[in-house]
C-alpha cells in the first residue's frame, strides 16, 4: 500500500515537471533586460518633414502592452531620418513611434494634418530600424500573436507574410524596418505600391481611418477582409494603370529632390488590382485574350480587359482610333501621352512646362500645383510662342497688346524639341480628321464628364482653350469692331469659333 502511494506520488511530481518543461519550451526564451541602446533610421510614408517628433516606447516583453517610459526626439531633416539612445530597458523591444507632417506620394505635396506611424523592434538585434507603412500594419497583429505565446520573431514574420499575401505580393525577403521607399529592391518597390494604394485619394483624417481599420483586423483574423475598400482601392489603381498615370507619380516623388531614382513599384500596384478584377495572368502566351472584371463590388464590375502581352487594357482602351505614343520633354523629363490622328501626331495631354521669364511665365489654374499636374499649365501668348526666344526665334518679342507681330506659324514656341505650336490651320486638319466640327465636339473631349467620347484618346478636359501660333484679324461681330491683329486662339469644344478675347490658355503640340 505505501509502495502505491510512493509510486502515485513519483507519477504526479513528474507530470508536474513535464508539464513545467513544456512550458519553457514555448515561453519567448529571448526576452530580457537590455542595457544602453542607440537606434537610427528613417520615417516614410512619404518621408516625415524636419521637426516631426519621434519617440522610443519601452514594452513589456511579456505582455508587448508599454511600460510608461519613452524617450523622444526630433526628425532630423526632410528626408525623415532620426537619432535616439538612451539607458537601461527592462526588455529590449520597444516601440517606435512618428509623429508629424509627411510627404504625400500621390499628390506630391506636404500634408495637411499629421500622421503618427510606429515599428516594433528589438533593441538588442539592430542599431538600424525605419519606420514605414508596412511597420505600422503590422504592429498590432505581432501583439495579438505575441498574446497567444508566439516569439515576436516569428510574429513578425507571420504578420508581413500576412500583410503582403492580402495585397496579393509575394513574401518579404526582408523585414519591414529596413525597407526604404528611395532603394532599389523589390520589396521596396512593394513599399512604395503599397503607400500609394493605401493613400489613393484620401485626407489625412480618412487615411488614417483606412490604415486603423486594416491594422485592426488583421490583428484579429490574420487577413483584410474588407471588400469594399478593397475594391475602390482596386478601382483607383485601375484608373492610374489605364490613364497612365504611374510617371506623373514618380515625377512628383522625384521632385523632391532626396533621390534620383525608385524602385519599379508600378507593377505591384498591377498586381493589386489584376488580383481584385480577377483578371489572371497576362504575358506573350496569352497575348490577345480577354476577360472581365468578376469583383462585383466594383464600379467597373463586367468591364471587359484584353492582354497585349504584358498588362491588361481595358478594351475600351484598346478600341481607340487614334494610334499612341509617349514624348518625354527633355528641358524636365515629364513624359507626355501622344496620340496620331490622322495623318497628324499630337500631344494628348496638356503641355506642363514652367516657362519663366522676367517678363512672362506659366501659371497652374487657381494657382494650385495640383491642377498643373493634372490639366497642365495655362500661357500667356508671349510664353506660348516663347517671346523670350529661349528655344528659337520664331515668336520673339511677340506679346498678345502687338497689333503686328511676326511670328511664324507653326514655330517650336513652348513645346519640346521636334513638336511645335499649331497653327490654326493644323488645328482645322485635325478637326476635319475627325469628320468636323460638330463631332469634334464630342469625339475629342474626354468621356469623365458623361458628356464627350473620346473615341481617339485626345482627352480635353472641360471647356478648353488651346493657343495657335496663328495671328489674325479680329472682329467683335457682335458690336462690328475690328480691334486688328490678334493671337488666334480656338475652343475646341465649340467647334471653330469667329475668335475670342484670349488671356492665359492651354498649350497642345504636334509633331514637326
Amino acid at each position: 500500500m505505501v509502495i502505491s502511494l510512493i509510486l502515485f506520488l513519483t507519477a504526479l511530481l513528474f507530470t508536474g515537471c513535464s508539464s513545467s518543461i513544456d512550458d519553457m519550451a514555448n515561453a519567448d526564451t529571448s526576452v530580457g533586460h537590455l542595457g544602453g541602446w542607440k537606434i537610427e533610421g528613417v520615417s516614410q510614408k512619404g518621408p516625415f518633414v524636419t521637426g516631426s517628433t519621434v519617440s522610443v516606447l519601452e514594452l513589456d516583453g511579456e505582455s508587448m502592452l508599454q511600460t510608461g517610459r519613452i524617450f523622444k526626439s526630433t526628425i532630423k531633416s526632410d528626408r525623415g531620418d532620426f537619432v535616439l539612445e538612451g539607458d537601461a530597458l527592462i526588455s529590449q523591444y520597444a516601440m517606435i513611434e512618428v509623429n508629424g507632417y509627411y510627404r504625400n506620394e500621390v499628390t506630391g505635396l506636404k500634408s495637411t494634418s499629421p500622421l503618427a506611424l510606429n515599428a516594433i523592434v528589438d533593441l538588442s538585434d539592430r542599431k538600424k530600424a525605419n519606420v514605414n507603412l508596412l511597420t505600422h500594419l503590422e504592429y498590432e497583429r505581432v501583439k495579438h500573436l505575441a498574446s497567444e505565446g508566439m516569439s515576436v520573431k516569428d510574429a513578425k514574420a507571420q504578420a508581413q507574410r500576412e500583410i503582403l499575401e492580402t495585397m496579393a505580393m509575394s513574401e518579404s525577403k526582408e523585414a519591414f524596418e529596413d525597407l526604404n521607399i528611395f532603394e532599389a529592391g523589390e520589396e521596396n518597390a512593394k513599399l512604395l505600391a503599397i503607400s500609394i494604394l493605401l493613400q489613393g485619394e484620401e485626407d489625412v483624417a480618412d487615411f488614417t481611418e483606412r490604415i486603423g481599420k486594416f491594422a485592426i483586423e488583421l490583428a484579429e483574423k490574420g487577413v483584410w477582409e474588407d471588400s469594399v475598400t478593397r475594391a475602390t482601392i482596386a478601382d483607383r489603381a485601375c484608373e492610374i494603370a489605364q490613364r497612365n498615370m504611374y510617371s506623373s507619380i514618380r515625377e512628383k516623388i522625384l521632385k523632391w529632390g532626396l533621390s534620383g531614382s525608385l524602385p519599379d513599384f508600378e507593377k505591384y500596384i498591377d498586381m493589386f488590382w489584376v488580383d481584385n478584377y480577377g483578371l489572371g495572368k497576362c504575358s506573350d502566351s496569352n497575348k490577345g485574350d480577354t476577360t472581365q472584371n468578376t469583383n462585383t463590388l466594383s464600379k467597373r464590375a463586367g468591364e471587359k480587359f484584353v492582354c497585349d502581352g504584358s498588362s491588361w487594357i481595358a478594351i475600351s482602351k484598346s478600341l481607340y482610333k487614334g494610334v499612341f505614343g509617349t514624348l518625354t520633354d527633355k528641358r524636365d523629363g515629364k513624359t507626355y501621352k501622344t496620340v496620331q490622328i490622322g495623318e497628324q501626331v499630337w500631344m494628348a495631354e496638356n503641355l506642363n512646362y514652367d516657362y519663366r521669364t522676367t517678363l512672362t511665365y506659366s501659371i497652374c489654374y487657381k494657382i494650385d500645383e495640383n491642377d498643373c499636374n493634372a490639366s497642365g499649365r495655362l500661357y500667356p501668348f508671349a510664353a506660348a510662342v516663347d517671346s523670350a526666344g529661349l528655344f528659337g526665334d520664331g515668336g520673339l518679342g511677340c506679346s498678345y497688346m502687338q497689333d503686328s507681330c511676326n511670328v511664324k506659324e507653326s514655330s517650336r514656341g513652348v513645346c519640346p524639341e521636334g513638336w511645335h505650336l499649331p497653327s490654326k490651320g493644323e488645328w482645322e486638319q485635325l478637326i476635319s480628321s475627325v469628320d468636323g466640327e460638330t463631332k469634334a465636339e464630342i469625339a475629342l473631349r474626354t468621356a469623365d464628364d458623361g458628356i464627350g467620347t473620346d473615341n481617339y484618346g485626345f482627352n480635353i478636359k472641360d471647356d478648353a482653350g488651346f493657343w495657335t501660333s496663328t495671328y489674325t484679324l479680329y472682329s467683335n461681330t457682335l458690336i462690328d469692331r475690328t480691334y486688328g491683329n490678334r493671337p488666334y486662339c480656338l475652343y475646341i469644344l465649340y467647334g471653330i469659333v469667329t475668335q475670342q478675347e484670349c488671356g492665359e490658355h492651354a498649350v497642345r503640340c504636334v509633331m514637326d
